[in-house]
């Protein structure tokens, strides 16, 4: 079962990205190892380094529609719209000072830019594989040193005088030197772009049926009435209360025995100790994920919950903003467990994305 269009209108997603509905198993990274070839057949060490692509496959679960809105919500990216590698969400680099107390305060840092590519069949991710800041210094980024694995080989002679690689490292080395991007492009041959290109993360989309699959896992908050709210588990677009969800196989290739769902304040320090604290929250509030999710709040001098009538005071008057979080989170699966969650601000009413 899938609602497609309430699960784009939960996850805060435009209506093109129905086309990219599914799952992600397995993520493709690829990239570069630089060789230091060590050459001592002239009777010295002759140093060279040469460059070589790299790619590697593993197991990755994910939901193309919650990475896409995390995306957007929680990672700086911008909508970009269509273009010939897929529907692009960018985000731009930018330079941004840092002030104490950062281990690189009264420096301006250049944060590199992203941007990812969805297609029906994949969604490709890019970045500007280069270091920023190098020994606590911030780097000019005129000619950045290249963010990339270095690796050892041994060089000599064969039989015919034909030069061989004799031994190569299993693991990454500390190379005697690290190149910096003008050197790279030569040895790799090819522009600053086709690198980029060549770096990139491959997610492939699996095409699944809601009736079988998770494709989407989204929590939405709503106010009921002013002094009210209430909390939905949504699942393909689903009220998870409404139909059997155990039934169906998460991105790790499992099904769920249930989740637990329920809401965090965050305000400064507790007051009351009403229930164990986590994540930096002032109050936790557990919930049957079966049972009437409506919290009732007040405003107050002080944070507390009231368990016998669902009443969350909270404290408008902290440095803090008073915050609630509704939150669920699947019960492990092997070890493989996924989560999801809605913002509310108790004091202006916005909501935003966890």
């Amino acid at each position: 079962m899938i609602n497609i269009e309430k699960a784009l209108d939960v996850l805060g997603l435009p209506p093109e990205f129905e086309a990219y509905n599914g799952q992600i198993n397995t993520r493709i990274t690829n990239g570069f190892v630089v060789y230091e070839n060590n050459d001592f057949s002239t009777g010295k060490n002759v140093i060279t380094y040469t460059v070589e692509k790299t790619t590697n496959t593993q197991l990755f679960g994910l939901y193309p529609l919650n990475y896409a809105s995390m995306a957007l919500y929680n990672m700086s990216f911008q909508l970009g719209g269509m273009t010939p590698k897929g529907y692009q969400l960018h985000c731009p680099s930018k330079w941004i000072k840092h002030e104490p107390p950062s281990g690189v305060a009264g420096q301006t840092v250049y944060y590199v830019e992203s941007n990812m590519f969805f297609n029906a069949d994949r969604i490709d991710l890019t970045y500007e594989p280069y270091e920023t800041v190098v020994n606590g210094v911030a780097e000019d980024m005129i000619d950045p040193l290249m963010r990339v694995q270095y690796k050892s080989r041994l060089l000599g002679k064969d039989a015919t005088g034909k030069t061989v690689v004799k031994w190569t490292s299993r693991g990454a080395i500390t190379p005697k030197r690290r190149l910096r991007k003008a050197e790279f492009l030569k040895l790799a041959n090819m522009t600053e772009q086709e690198m980029i290109w060549n770096c990139r993360w491959v997610f492939p989309i699996v095409p699944v049926k809601g009736e079988t699959h998770i494709t989407s896992i989204a929590m939405d908050i709503e106010n009921i009435s002013p002094t009210q709210v209430k909390s939905t588990v949504y699942i393909n677009g689903i009220d998870a209360n409404t139909f059997n969800y155990k039934v169906l196989i998460n991105s790790f290739g499992q099904t769920y025995g249930g989740y637990k769902q329920m809401y965090r304040l965050y305000n400064g320090e507790r007051s009351t100790p009403t229930t164990m604290n986590v994540y930096g929250s002032t109050i936790d509030i557990g919930q049957n994920p079966t049972e009437d999710s409506t919290l009732n709040l007040q405003a107050g001098g002080e944070n507390a919950y009231n368990i016998m009538n669902r009443t969350l005071t909270f404290n408008p008057s902290l440095t803090e903003e008073a915050k609630l979080l509704a939150y669920m989170e699947f019960l492990p699966a092997n070890g493989k467990n996924e989560s999801t969650g809605k913002w509310l601000s108790l004091e202006t009413g916005m909501e935003s994305f966890y």
